[in-house]
């Protein structure tokens, strides 16, 4: 599932995600960040435990819910399975970010983050980074982050409405199934009000830098 992080590095004329791209390689470079190899993101050992676990709870969910509903499992549509392939690569990364079980350094981190973002394209991946930019002194890089994460709010509406549709469930049942990323306090676009939410966490970090 590691292949999911190279998809976005492709060419989305969408200005959020060209903005993100860019930013992504030059934070890469700038600062050294591990985990990237010619400029496109491989996921660690630990990384892809977290994926597993998520994956895993998300199998178990589907399956107890088919079982509920008389079946032996439940299907889903290609389009929809690779939204949330992408959705559950995301809520990994930055579930194992914010836990840091192998206590990594702030670098690693940032790049945890970075990786997320290529996956899922979520605004909180970003502004994980530019927190971590912050703590570390890194205003000027900071304030680049923010500013890319506030395109999301365009680049969300102008997506076909089945295409975010298919997202907001994705990270719903995600929710559901995974409790482990539930109870993280993560955010995402499956939560009510989130654009509310986001405008509230742009400000809160812009007063920071």
């Amino acid at each position: 599932m590691s292949g999911i992080l190279e998809s976005v590095f492709g060419g989305d004329p969408k200005q959020y995600v060209q903005s993100g791209f860019e930013l992504t390689q030059l934070l890469v470079k700038q600062f050294s960040l591990p985990g990237w190899v010619n400029g496109h993101p491989s996921m660690s050992v630990t990384e892809e435990q977290y994926l597993d676990e998520i994956l895993k709870s998300f199998q178990e969910g589907s399956l107890a819910d088919a079982r509920r509903q008389g079946g032996e499992s439940l299907s889903y549509h290609p389009d929809y399975w690779a939204i949330i392939e992408r959705s559950m690569t995301d809520c990994a990364l930055r579930l194992e970010a914010i836990e840091n079980p192998e206590g990594e350094p702030w670098r690693v981190l940032a790049s945890t983050n970075l990786k997320a973002w290529a996956s899922g394209l979520n605004p909180w991946a970003m502004l994980s980074v530019a927190e971590i930019l912050i703590e570390q002194g890194e205003t000027r890089y900071a304030r680049r982050v923010i500013d890319t994460s506030a395109m999301f709010p365009r680049y969300w509406n102008s997506r076909p409405t089945n295409e975010t549709n298919f997202i907001l469930l994705s990270y719903v049942t995600l929710r559901s199934y995974a409790h482990h990323y539930d109870s993280s306090g993560l955010k995402d676009v499956g939560e009510p009000h989130f654009m509310r939410n986001l405008s509230a966490d742009l400000s809160a970090l812009r007063a920071k830098t």
